[in-house]
């Protein structure tokens, strides 16, 4: 039984309620994003003192106002004269609109936002065939990217944004004779190592980079932020050390604990899953570097969004921003592909980094049009051509499957 669903039945909510629950929950945050996207282009004053912008005149933005180009904003009073770009003084700026930003989307830096989600989608593919090999199971490269394109899909049916790996590790244990646990829980170690390698580049960043808002400005909560970061990246390598050392393990008696917990059986089955990989350093070392590759290009992937919208934050900011609201929305708990609470944290996000958070929820939207939607509308096209949909296999059959999975 999936977590989520214990997490129900110990509450004393039904699946239905469950989901009643999540779509209450993203109906709740998407009122809160569309409440505070700003839809009409302005004209912003900003104070000395870092506080939030005052705006000076509402109206109509054209002309190139991305990063420097020349532009009018004439206000919606028209007695009010025009402000022309060279006319601006030095602490005003033109803030556009959400429907301003799509229609402004530069295609150069979109066409490379995507070229960088592809080269990403290529490597996640290589590194889980890898993991794949080292748990004993042997599969294509082309079958493998079938699979996590299959998973794409039912990220955006189901919570979090990772919902898709149930539905991925169920099909690779299809037809599997030996190593069917294995075979599934390669996927959560997939899936543990990207996100492991996910905060780390945002650790490094922290740690090495000097993280500045505009005009050296001192970005609010980046010490929280950086707290947080950290203290994940601690957590992780304790607990991995804890768990995969021999040594450690004696001394805790975990395998003890583990012994007396209910349904030993399936436990020990999973618990070997994962541990196998502890004999196979080179393959969980190989796979941690091809993730930190994969993982920059989905930040540089953001980034080319954000440039496309007319976004002027810093490479190392979405470095930091990126990889802390991608690991959020990922808890299965958050609607399903993380929708409401992405935009939320990216427009604040962008708040506290000098830019607004109209435009964080422009750049979350698009990139996840693209990038979710878009890669897994073909997703659902390799799944409606798939063997396992032509055999009737339902996505209600895969959830019983994977309840009963570590049984076997």
């Amino acid at each position: 039984m999936s977590g989520i669903r214990k997490f129900a039945k110990a509450i004393g909510l039904s699946s239905i309620g469950m989901t009643f629950l999540k779509i209450g929950l993203a109906a709740v945050l998407m009122w809160y994003v569309i409440s505070q996207i700003e839809t009409r282009d302005r004209l912003v004053e900003i104070p000395p003192d870092d506080g939030p912008p005052v705006v000076l005149a509402y109206g109509d933005l054209q002309g190139e106002w991305q990063e420097g180009g020349e532009w009018q904003f004439q206000p919606e009073d028209e007695s009010q004269p025009p402000v022309r770009s060279q006319d601006l003084k030095p602490n005003q700026e033109p803030r556009p609109g959400f429907f301003t930003l799509l229609a402004g989307l530069r295609v150069g830096f979109y066409a490379a936002a995507i070229g960088f989600w592809m080269v990403l989608l290529s490597v996640v593919t290589w590194r889980w065939q890898i993991l794949l090999r080292a748990a004993g199971v042997t599969t294509g490269y082309f079958n493998a990217m079938r699979l996590c394109f299959i998973g794409y899909f039912f990220n955006n049916a189901m919570p979090g944004l990772t919902g898709g790996d149930l539905v991925r590790a169920v099909l690779v244990t299809r037809g599997l004779e030996s190593n069917r646990t294995k075979a599934a829980m390669s996927v959560i170690v997939d899936r543990l190592i990207g996100l492991f390698s996910l905060v780390l580049l945002a650790g490094l960043v922290l740690a090495f980079g000097d993280i500045q808002g505009a005009d050296g400005q001192e970005i609010r909560h980046l010490d929280t932020v950086a707290q947080g970061v950290f203290l994940f990246l601690l957590a992780a390598v304790i607990g991995g050390c804890v768990y995969l050392s021999r040594r450690i393990r004696r001394w805790v008696r975990l395998d003890k604990i583990l012994g007396i917990l209910p349904a030993k059986g399936a436990i020990s089955k999973l618990d070997d899953a994962v541990t196998v990989y502890r004999s196979h350093p080179g393959a969980v070392l190989t796979a941690l570097v091809l993730s930190l590759i994969l993982q920059a290009c989905g930040v540089m992937s953001f980034w080319a969004v954000g440039k496309a919208l007319g976004a002027e934050l810093e490479v190392a900011h979405d470095f930091v921003i990126f990889p802390v609201v991608q690991t959020i929305s990922s808890i299965p708990l958050t609607p399903p592909a993380g929708w409401g609470v992405g935009e939320t944290l990216y427009g604040k996000f962008f708040e506290w980094f000098g830019s607004a958070f109209t435009l964080g929820v422009a750049v979350s939207v698009l990139f996840r049009l693209t990038t979710q939607m878009g890669f897994g509308l073909v997703g659902g096209l390799v799944w409606v051509l798939s063997r396992e949909k032509k055999q009737g296999m339902k996505l209600a059959e895969m959830k019983d499957n994977g309840e009963t999975e570590t049984s076997e």
